[in-house]
């Protein structure tokens, strides 16, 4: 739908007039589950004066929404930042090793794309780690409206301010209470949203592109395929809607013709045309080179990259801290959050809130001076090892409640002082952890222990 200047300028948001709004039931064939197909309407609203939800505009940071993943349940989620080509990119610092392909076929009629992206779970990326959703980008037209009338048309609303103790949720979106119920598509056995997990594994940065197609993917509707890269990460197939302007690539030095990656060979003239691929990607009107930044003033806990909070250190003195009800609770959390059906009959099992302390933060990023060589097959098994079962124990809400408060990250058990090895951290967890140390070591990542004296386990008697 056409708008002159004016029209544009005066009435940006709600009262612009609806372009046609259908099924995305048209667009992905069948529409059954949680939200049905007849009360689902597709989101093809401009929902800023650059583009409709579909085209991934991102205006400033606060319209990234930080959702806090459920806890007490395994709970997944699809990650296409980096889909498009047919092949592999090679992973920084390292020439030998490959990032999977992730291909994004365009449909015949150049309307939506399948894209190939990262099944992301909490097996592996704990509650801690939080997940976003663009606000300008979510598809289903109902949930934009209830999120808009809570959060506001930016997201400011639902930005992290100064957390209450008692509040166990990053922010109030209704956008991320549906999807962490998968309530945001009808059929979508889970959603494309953004994770900064894999930043590591991919040149950093972005590209900026002129105009041309490109896949829509936040909150898409993904399936999936029983399928695992070489690092043993879940590959799911995403349905994005295809928008044709300006938009970056996630990936610095990327062509922006994603055709241009695609091996030439021999191709009969009889036979079928060869699949066309496009970026996911999205737009920064601004032009900013790092669209991927997470929104939040401050810090979060546990988010690799910049915006992740420090981990902790003797010397901070954090408003909430040892003695204090909170700090009763998540050392009782700490203490119970036995992770069942590893260990020998005989054994009580792995404190695994601790064990996950030890690496998870490191890991991502956190604390680290250097960044370490990218091996994305032992990083994953790493943090299998360290968190597996860790979104299945209880008190973990307890935990994230602190850790938002303190503004730390992988802290809890040390503000509240109850990482206290032999009296709070058992002998099995000990060896534990002292393992998982030297797993990161050999990785060059550099553990809590080393940076603050915390977490360092002990070698089997």
């Amino acid at each position: 739908m056409q708008t002159d200047g004016r029209t544009l300028d005066l009435f940006p948001w709600l009262y612009r007039p609806l372009c046609l709004l259908f099924l995305l039931a048209v667009i992905i064939g069948v529409s059954t589950g949680g939200v049905s197909a007849q009360s689902f309407r597709f989101n093809d609203v401009y929902t800023t004066p650059f583009g409709p939800a579909y085209a991934d505009i991102l205006l400033k940071a606060e319209n990234f929404l930080a959702c806090k993943p459920p806890v007490g349940r395994t709970f997944s989620y699809a990650l296409c930042y980096y889909s498009g080509p047919a092949i592999g990119t090679p992973v920084p610092t390292s020439g030998a090793s490959y990032n999977p392909p992730l291909p994004c076929t365009l449909s015949a009629d150049g309307k939506t794309a399948d894209c190939t992206c990262y099944g992301l779970t909490t097996e592996e990326y704990p509650p801690y780690v939080p997940y976003f959703i663009d606000i300008n980008s979510i598809l289903n037209l109902d949930l934009y409206l209830s999120t808009i009338a809570v959060c506001g048309h930016g997201g400011a609303n639902c930005n992290p301010r100064q957390p209450i103790v008692a509040n166990t949720a990053w922010n109030k979106a209704p956008a991320c209470k549906a999807a962490n119920h998968n309530a945001v598509i009808p059929t979508a056995e889970l959603i494309s949203v953004f994770s900064p997990v894999k930043s590591g594994d991919y040149p950093s940065g972005s590209t900026k592109c002129s105009a041309g197609k490109y896949a829509g993917c936040m909150t898409a509707p993904c399936y999936h395929t029983g399928k695992f890269d070489s690092a043993g990460e879940e590959l799911v197939q995403c349905k994005c809607p295809v928008y044709d302007g300006p938009f970056e690539v996630g990936q610095v030095g990327a062509p922006c013709d994603a055709n241009a990656l695609t091996p030439k060979a021999s191709h009969p003239t009889n036979a079928p045309a060869q699949p066309q691929y496009v970026w996911s990607a999205a737009h920064d009107p601004k032009a900013n080179p790092t669209p991927d930044s997470p929104p939040a003033t401050g810090c979060l806990p546990d988010m690799a990259g910049g915006k992740g909070c420090p981990l902790y250190s003797p010397t901070t003195s954090y408003p909430v801290s040892r003695g204090s009800a909170l700090c009763k609770q998540v050392c009782e959390s700490y203490k119970n959050s036995i992770r069942q059906g590893t260990s020998t009959p005989s054994s009580k099992g792995v404190q695994v809130a601790y064990s996950c302390d030890a690496a998870l933060c490191t890991t991502l990023g956190i604390g680290q001076t250097t960044q370490s060589p990218s091996n994305p097959l032992k990083k994953a098994n790493l943090l299998k090892n360290a968190c597996g079962n860790l979104a299945e124990q209880s008190g973990i809400q307890a935990i994230l409640a602190l850790e938002m408060a303190d503004g730390c990250s992988c802290c809890a058990s040390q503000v509240c002082g109850c990482s206290n090895a032999g009296v709070d951290i058992d002998a099995e967890t000990q060896v534990e952890i002292a393992k998982l140390n030297a797993k990161q070591e050999r990785l060059q990542i550099t553990p809590q222990c080393q940076i603050n004296g915390t977490l360092c386990g002990a070698r089997a008697p």
